[in-house]
């Protein structure tokens, strides 16, 4: 057995934490983690290359719900609350990496209510360390697999920028198809002032309330012994990423009762109806929306702090799922909102939102292109789970040496 500091470089003293005064106006450009990630984008980097970040503090310590080590390369600021790991000759740092996230660290812990990792106690870590040979080829097999669940990730991205580009296109410079295929707009296709909404929109194009176009319901309230156990899936405030984005590791598994009605379909639309974080509507989820991707073999449910839109026409779902995840719209939504420590959606107040709506060929055609987009999400989602499963079904025996190498 080996000590961790004997492996690998602690750099720490290299860390510099930038409060988020410090941030607020910076170009974000380089990623700036703390101790589970990234946290923000900043104008400069003090880190280039590769390196392990371990988390020094928060209650993933002792939980262990997410990896406390992350794998980081290229240009990018850290904060104090991760330590940083640097490459050591004679060891593979990504075999330190998959190690560190193998074993049970929580001994090294210290603190209850606010559990911490001290360098101390992080360099006295016992870790084994094979011949480097092998470092590198256990580092091979899962790296392939991250690589590979890295860039479905990349791809997933692109989908969803594209998806953006083509409303942004569509909905907001009115370059939409016309009926011989050239853009609209730009083909000089007709429009007309709307003085409801001041500002011209394409002739024949509807003006209407959001409330006309759907209805709500909200999901089921639950406590601490009803997510306990064995259950069905359920989507809830956690699962929303802060651009509006299915965030797989929000979800939680509901035991309890609950009729068909609460069940939702893939590609479902869902609202979050809660505050997050702190009042700062950039910051926050509420209002937020996305499709529920087809990725699950049960039922799934919702809590109550979600609301699933029901539309009364299936084809403006995707319109308005994208419109829910505008700036814009966000805005909006961040004057309707009341409670004392955490804020809720009033409902009324996007039901008396008053948009342009399109005609029914451009609904069909823009449905019709925003489900492919997001049966293909899902099935990169799908994929990258059964990857990360066949990753954490061999480490271990990659780690114990029940699973070796042919000469």
């Amino acid at each position: 057995m080996s000590k961790l500091c004997d492996c690998v470089e602690i750099l720490d003293s290299k860390r510099i934490p930038l409060s988020e005064k410090q941030r607020r106006n910076k170009n974000k450009i380089y990623p700036y983690y703390g101790a589970q990630g990234i946290i923000d984008y900043v104008d400069d980097y003090i880190f280039d290359g590769e390196y392990v970040l371990v988390a020094e503090d928060g209650n993933n310590l002792k939980s262990l719900k997410e990896n406390i080590a992350i794998w980081v390369q290229g240009k990018f600021w850290v904060n104090n609350h991760a330590h940083i790991l640097g490459k050591k000759k004679g060891y593979n740092l990504k075999y330190i990496y998959y190690i560190l996230n193998f074993l049970d660290l929580r001994r090294y812990v210290t603190g209850s209510a606010q559990p911490k990792l001290n360098q101390n106690n992080l360099a006295n870590i016992e870790i084994n360390i094979p011949d480097e040979s092998i470092q590198n080829k256990i580092a091979g097999v899962l790296g392939a697999i991250d690589d590979k669940i890295r860039i479905n990730k990349i791809i997933s991205v692109e989908l969803e920028e594209m998806a953006k580009t083509i409303y942004d296109y569509w909905f907001l410079q009115f370059e939409f198809p016309n009926e011989d295929g050239k853009t609209y707009k730009s083909s000089d296709g007709k429009m007309v002032w709307s003085e409801e909404l001041k500002r011209e929109i394409p002739e024949g194009w509807e003006i209407d309330f959001l409330g006309n176009l759907f209805t709500s319901k909200r999901g089921i309230s639950y406590n601490s012994k009803t997510i306990e156990g064995n259950g069905v899936p359920m989507i809830n405030l956690a699962s929303f990423n802060i651009d509006g984005s299915y965030k797989k590791e929000g979800i939680k598994i509901f035991s309890g009762q609950y009729t068909e009605d609460k069940i939702v379909k893939p590609f479902d639309l869902l609202m979050c109806n809660t505050q997050q974080t702190a009042i700062d509507y950039k910051k926050d989820i509420i209002g937020k929306a996305f499709l529920v991707p087809d990725i699950f073999d049960s039922d799934i449910v919702t809590s109550h702090h979600i609301t699933t839109i029901q539309v009364k026409k299936d084809n403006i779902k995707y319109f308005l799922h994208r419109l829910f995840n505008t700036d814009y719209f966000h805005k909006y939504v961040a004057g309707f909102t009341n409670g004392t420590n955490i804020l809720g959606l009033i409902f009324t107040g996007i039901e008396k939102y008053k948009l342009e709506v399109p005609d029914d060929r451009v609904l069909n055609k823009f449905a019709e292109l925003m489900l492919d987009i997001e049966m293909q999400k899902s099935k990169i989602i799908k994929e990258n789970q059964e990857l990360a499963s066949l990753r954490d079904f061999l480490l271990p025996l990659l780690m114990n040496g029940q699973v070796g190498f042919k000469n």
